[in-house]
């Protein structure tokens, strides 16, 4: 990992665990019948994986993206 990915994971993990801190107690409603209840501190984890996740992956080196595409 570089230096930049290393940012975005802690950054990343310092924003999961803010939220986890915050945890509100309202419930979203996936589907008009709310047959898919979340609470919305987990609909908020799975953004911040995937846009933590995201980041990691753009932010690899150059050198690591020539491989893969090889």
């Amino acid at each position: 990992m570089n230096k930049k990915q290393i940012v975005c994971l802690w950054l990343g993990i310092i924003v999961f665990v803010l939220v986890g801190l915050y945890a509100s107690s309202d419930t979203i409603y996936l589907w008009s019948h709310g047959a898919l209840m979340l609470p919305p501190f987990t609909v908020l984890w799975v953004c911040i994986i995937i846009v933590t996740i995201g980041l990691i992956y753009t932010f690899r080196d150059k050198q690591d993206k020539k491989d893969k595409d090889d």
